[in-house]
C-alpha cells in the first residue's frame, strides 16, 4: 500500500483526485492540505510515501512546500499543476530543489479531464513510492568555464545522451561539468512535455558556456553546440557523405519503449552515422527506452556509459541496457564528465 499526502487549494480537486487514486487498490490517501504550510507540516506528521502536490496556493504556495519537505523530511514530491501550461520555470524550480517529478494538469476542473491523468500519475506515483530518497537531492556542480587542451586528432565526434526520469538534473551536472571548449557536438533525447522543451533548452543556454538549443529540422551538427530533441518528434541523424555535414531530420517511424522523443530512434542514428567514434550515455529514467539505440551502438565499437545505480533517481533504463550488455563503463553521475573529456584529451 502507497501512502500518499495530497495537496491542492481546490476542495473538489482534492475530491476528485482522491477518488481517482483510491480507484487503485495499491493507494491510500491518508491525508489532504491545501497549502504548502500544510503540507510541510504534515508531511512531517504523517510520513507519507509519497507527495502529490499543486504548484498554485494561496499564503504558501507548492515551491515552498517542496524546499521545506526536502529540507526537513526528504520524501518523494510530484508536482501536478497548471502553472506547468504558463510558467515551466517554476516546475523547473521545484525539480532543482529535489521534487521527484511533474505533470500538467487541465486548465479545466472538470473530472472527465482530470480522470485522463489517471493512468500516468498512478504510474508515476508507483514509481516514486520505491525512489531511494536519498538520490532525491543531489549535489551540484559549480558550472566549469574554463577551457580544455584537446588533442587536434580526437577519437570521437558526437557525445548522445538519452534520459527520462530525473534527466534534467543529470543532464544539467554533466553539462556544467564540460569544458567551455568542448570539441564535438551534444545530441540529447530527454523524455519531458513537449512545452517545457524549449525552456529546459533556454535555461541549460543561460547557465552554460556552451549554447543550447531545441533542434530544428535540417539544421547541421556544429561543434561544442547542445541540441536538446522537441518532445513532440523521434529526432533521428542523417549523414551527408562526410562526419562534418550531418543534419538533423525527424521521423515519423515508432519505437516500442517510448516515442517523443524516443532515445532508441537517436541513438540508432547516431550508431549509423558515427559508428565507432561515437559516445553514448544512458542515463537516469523508467523503462527501457534507449536500450536497443545503446546496443547498436556497442555494437559498432563505439564507447557506451551508463550512470549507475547509486546516483539514479530511477535506476530503469541504465539497468535495461546494462543486462543487454550494451554498456562499457558504469560510473556515478559526478564522474561521467570527467571520464568523457579524458577519452577526447
Amino acid at each position: 500500500m502507497i501512502n500518499l499526502l495530497l495537496v491542492d487549494d481546490s476542495s473538489f480537486m482534492r475530491l476528485v483526485l482522491a477518488d481517482m487514486l483510491e480507484s487503485s487498490s495499491q493507494i491510500k490517501v491518508i491525508a489532504t492540505a491545501e497549502n504548502g504550510k500544510e503540507a510541510h507540516e504534515k508531511t512531517l506528521s504523517y510520513k507519507p510515501d509519497v507527495v502529490l502536490l499543486d504548484l498554485i496556493m494561496k499564503d504558501y504556495d507548492g515551491l515552498y512546500a517542496v524546499k521545506q519537505i526536502m529540507s526537513h523530511c526528504p520524501t518523494p514530491i510530484i508536482i501536478l499543476s497548471s502553472l506547468g501550461n504558463t510558467n515551466t520555470a517554476a516546475v523547473f524550480e521545484a525539480i532543482e530543489a529535489g521534487a521527484y517529478d511533474f505533470m500538467n494538469k487541465p486548465y479545466s476542473e472538470m473530472s472527465a479531464r482530470i480522470r485522463d491523468l489517471e493512468a500516468p500519475l498512478l504510474a508515476k506515483i508507483r514509481q516514486a513510492s520505491v525512489a531511494d530518497r536519498s538520490r532525491l537531492l543531489q549535489h551540484k556542480a559549480s558550472r566549469n568555464s574554463n577551457p580544455h587542451t584537446f588533442d587536434s586528432h580526437l577519437s570521437y565526434d558526437i557525445l548522445a545522451i538519452g534520459a527520462s526520469t530525473g534527466g534534467t538534473g543529470a543532464i544539467e551536472e554533466i553539462l556544467k561539468r564540460l569544458p567551455s571548449n568542448f570539441p564535438i557536438p551534444i545530441v540529447i533525447a530527454q523524455h519531458m512535455p513537449a512545452d517545457y522543451v524549449p525552456l529546459f533548452a533556454k535555461r541549460l543556454d543561460d547557465m552554460l558556456p556552451l549554447t543550447v538549443k531545441v533542434i530544428q529540422q535540417g539544421e547541421k551538427l556544429r561543434k561544442g553546440t547542445v541540441y536538446i530533441a522537441p518532445g513532440n518528434q523521434n529526432t533521428q541523424l542523417v549523414s551527408e557523405g562526410t562526419k562534418d555535414s550531418v543534419r538533423l531530420d525527424f521521423t515519423d517511424n515508432k519505437f516500442q519503449e517510448f516515442n517523443h522523443p524516443s532515445v532508441d530512434c537517436l541513438m540508432h542514428s547516431v550508431a549509423e552515422v558515427y559508428g565507432n567514434r561515437a559516445i553514448a550515455i544512458i542515463l537516469t529514467g523508467m523503462g527501457k527506452d534507449g536500450t536497443t539505440g545503446m546496443k547498436a551502438i556497442f555494437q559498432k565499437k563505439a564507447l557506451t556509459i551508463a550512470q549507475n545505480e547509486k546516483t539514479c533517481v530511477v535506476f530503469g533504463m541504465p539497468k535495461s541496457a546494462i543486462e543487454k550488455g550494451a554498456i562499457q563503463h558504469v560510473l556515478p553521475l559526478q564522474e561521467i564528465p570527467g571520464f568523457v573529456v579524458s577519452c577526447l584529451s
